[in-house]
């Protein structure tokens, strides 16, 4: 038996391995339509909610153009409203299930695009490279993706990122100084503070950010996919992310635009306009269809 620490751990623990009740994520925006054309779920990053897509959501809500899209949006395990058990592995195998739990519930039936914003990226190529089979997924819209290479991880405790991104776990534990460090970090990132001392924030950063397989998955990736990337981003290796998109050319597109780590303004325009394009090819294979 797990260990369990607190009433919540016991019955999260009881009604996912006792009773095998299907771990979901908290669906926290679910714009529906008669008869979408298309469906777009929303994946946030790493001590974040799903907040983080609402201006885009607004966004696309004042475009009539995407009337026809069904949009969606959630929280990822350990975050916001979803399941948040200490015992929970916050590893892929967890995360794809619980996505594809809801995915399943949610009844899509249209051409789906996962779009992830940073951790939600990689947990979005992992599920495409695993779960393609499930749903006609069409695209995928990873924005600011932290990929390392196993060579850089090996180095990873002489480098900023991981005094930025990855140590923030440990000490928070000791040291009250991280709520400065915090702040400063949420310039230029959608991490909220709050989540510094989470179980699921120290396992994400482990069984996620810091996977060795995450490069190789995006090589494996066999769904077109377009990469959005700040240029100024001080938590993502643009050179990565334009290394696997050589390596992996018919699938992978990179843009670079003039941000940080968040969604911005610009890359929000990335994001609406490849979706009118998604939006118009969808029309014309459904026109194709009927003659």
């Amino acid at each position: 038996m797990a260990n369990i620490r607190n009433p919540y751990d016991l019955v999260t623990w009881l009604k996912y391995k006792v009773f095998y009740r299907p771990l979901r994520l908290r669906v926290t925006a679910n714009l529906k339509i008669g008869q979408p054309k298309l469906t777009v779920v929303f994946l946030h990053g790493i001590a974040a909610t799903s907040d983080v897509w609402q201006k885009v959501i607004r966004q696309m809500a004042r475009q009539h153009e995407l009337d026809d899209i069904r949009l969606i949006s959630m929280d990822l395990l350990g975050f916001g409203k979803s399941p948040h058990a200490n015992w929970f592995d916050y590893d892929y195998t967890e995360y794809n299930q619980a996505l594809q739990n809801t995915l399943e519930k949610l009844h899509i039936t249209t051409p789906l695009v996962l779009a992830g914003h940073s951790m939600g990226g990689l947990i979005a190529a992992n599920y495409a490279v695993h779960q393609l089979d499930r749903f006609d997924l069409k695209e995928l819209i990873l924005v600011s993706p932290p990929v390392l290479m196993p060579n850089e991880l090996a180095k990873l405790p002489d480098r900023v990122y991981t005094r930025s991104y990855a140590s923030l776990h440990r000490l928070a534990e000791d040291e009250p100084a991280i709520e400065v460090i915090a702040r400063f970090i949420q310039r230029f990132s959608s991490f909220r503070s709050n989540y510094l001392k989470t179980t699921a924030f120290a396992r994400s950063i482990d069984n996620i950010i810091l996977n060795r397989h995450n490069y190789q998955t995006f090589t494996k990736i066999r769904t077109p996919t377009l990469i959005i990337h700040g240029r100024f981003d001080p938590l993502v290796i643009g050179a990565n992310l334009a290394r696997a998109t050589r390596n992996n050319a018919k699938y992978l597109t990179m843009t670079n635009v003039l941000a940080h780590h968040d969604i911005t303004s610009n890359k929000r325009v990335k994001i609406v306009n490849l979706l009118n394009q998604l939006s118009q090819e969808v029309d014309k294979e459904n026109q194709d269809e009927t003659l």
